[in-house]
């Protein structure tokens, strides 16, 4: 019992791993056979209605020489010539004969083949025909009059002509029976154009299986990069749930190596020499990128996630950005750079945000403006732009960026790479970290930026407890109020 509930098993998954598989497979069986099939069905009445209407065709022939003959009912040579007459008009009429009764056997008495005349017409279809009082028609292989021998000969056989054939009393006036008429229609021509007409159905169809293979092979190998999406998705949460392990376990060691560096650089184990302690400041700098690099980690792992947390309150961005200000300030100096704020000339209205994630978001922004800035200034300002939204812009007089750089600028780890910045230090995550909380918070964040001249990044939120919508078109386009009560810290 265990191998076969094993072998189920095993089929079942086999069945649910690869049933896009399957399904294109059936499709690429079920579709083509059943246009085959509806082609062989369609064909097969197309034949059967054909036969019909020549059948038709047939009996009403034989009626039409019934009305034609009437009038030379008992002289054999006016019936011999209404009958050629007859034959001339029809081309389709094979043979004609017209058969008197003899007792129990039927004698032609006049026929499109005169070599036949005065023969016994042997056949069931006669005796048939005459006694039921109604015409009789069937198809046969044999063209030849009913005088002669009935058997089908071997060319016959072989032979691909058929012909209806069509026996019915020829009745007077009165309705009395006087005749009995045998006709033989050829079905040749009918039969070429059908078979014409068949096989340029046969090559569609054969052209309509094949785009139809052809189409569903591209949606199996469709079905194949849909098997593929679902396992990259697959590699990338295991990707995704492997950083956010790493990051976790690397960050206290982390804060551990930065806290006892602290500690020795304090003098808290003893006074330190000049070249220990500028060795211990490096590695303290190290051990800082290094943190900072397992937070943008830890951080990227969150948003993709669905995991980044907010605690949202009211705040004045004024003060924050003083903040941010004076703990950037130093950075700004060593290459120096001017970097203060513009303030308002009235304050702005409060923004409901995480606070520690805008600050995150600021210094983000400043940090590279600071990082990107040769020399000249960067200036942070904060307005009411026209549509009531708080707007605090972050201006450089950096190296700037080409519109192809500014449009992927957001992308997970893009980095402008010029001649000025290959040397400056980065992940190409704080951008891209930057954007996707001030999304998450309701806001947006854009940058303008001339190559060479500097660049202007933009983070918009609507005030507290507003819905305006922020709109990608309208941002940027507020000039700074300026006045003189403005003041730069």
């Amino acid at each position: 019992m265990t191998p076969q509930v094993t072998k189920a098993g095993s089929v079942r998954f086999f069945l649910k791993r690869n049933w896009q598989v399957i399904y294109a497979v059936i499709l690429i069986v079920l579709i083509p056979v059943t246009v085959v099939t509806n082609t062989f069905f369609i064909v097969s009445r197309f034949r059967k209605t054909v036969d019909v209407e020549l059948q038709r065709t047939a009996l009403i022939i034989g009626r039409m020489v019934n009305i034609t003959v009437q009038e030379s009912f008992g002289d054999t040579a006016a019936l011999q010539e209404r009958l050629m007459t007859v034959s001339e008009a029809v081309p389709e009429v094979r043979t004609m004969d017209i058969l008197s009764r003899e007792g129990d056997d039927f004698r032609v008495v006049a026929s499109t083949d005169r070599s036949a005349i005065g023969r016994l017409a042997h056949g069931q279809q006669n005796v048939l025909s005459w006694y039921d009082t109604r015409p009789i028609a069937y198809l046969t292989r044999s063209g030849r009059s009913a005088g002669m021998d009935d058997r089908l000969t071997a060319q016959e056989t072989r032979g691909s002509e058929r012909f209806w054939g069509v026996v019915m009393p020829l009745t007077d006036a009165d309705g009395e029976r006087q005749y009995l008429l045998s006709a033989k229609m050829s079905l040749g021509l009918m039969d070429s154009l059908v078979r014409s007409n068949l096989l340029w159905s046969y090559i569609w169809l054969a052209i309509t299986v094949l785009m139809i293979i052809l189409v569903l092979a591209s949606n199996t190998r469709l079905f194949e990069y849909a098997i593929l999406f679902r396992k990259l998705k697959e590699v990338d949460k295991m990707k995704d749930d492997f950083i956010s392990m790493a990051s976790h376990e690397l960050r206290a060691p982390i804060t551990a190596i930065r806290g006892y560096l602290s500690l020795f650089l304090e003098g808290a184990f003893g006074k330190m020499e000049e070249k220990p302690k500028e060795v211990m400041n490096t590695t303290l700098h190290i051990a800082n990128h290094l943190s900072g690099l397992v937070e943008d980690l830890l951080d990227v792992s969150r948003i993709e996630q669905g995991r980044m947390g907010m605690e949202y309150e009211d705040v004045q961005v004024e003060g924050l950005i003083t903040e941010i200000v004076e703990q950037l300030r130093f950075e700004a100096e060593r290459k120096g750079l001017s970097f203060g704020c513009v303030r308002p000339e009235t304050p702005l209205p409060p923004i409901r945000i995480d606070r520690s994630r805008m600050k995150q978001v600021l210094i983000n922004i400043c940090s590279n403006a600071i990082k990107y800035t040769p020399k000249g200034s960067v200036t942070v300002t904060s307005v009411l732009d026209g549509n009531g939204r708080v707007e605090i812009r972050v201006t450089d007089t950096g190296v700037g960026m080409s519109s192809e750089a500014r449009e992927r600028l957001f992308q997970k780890f893009y980095r402008v790479k010029t001649e000025e910045t290959r040397d400056i230090p980065g992940t190409g995550l704080g951008l891209w970290i930057t954007k996707q909380i001030v999304e998450i918070m309701g806001g947006k964040v854009f940058v303008d930026s001339i190559e060479g001249i500097g660049t202007q990044a933009s983070v918009v939120f609507p005030v507290s407890g507003s819905v305006r919508d922020l709109g990608q078109g309208d941002v940027g386009e507020t000039d700074v109020p300026k006045g003189p009560d403005d003041d730069l810290i």
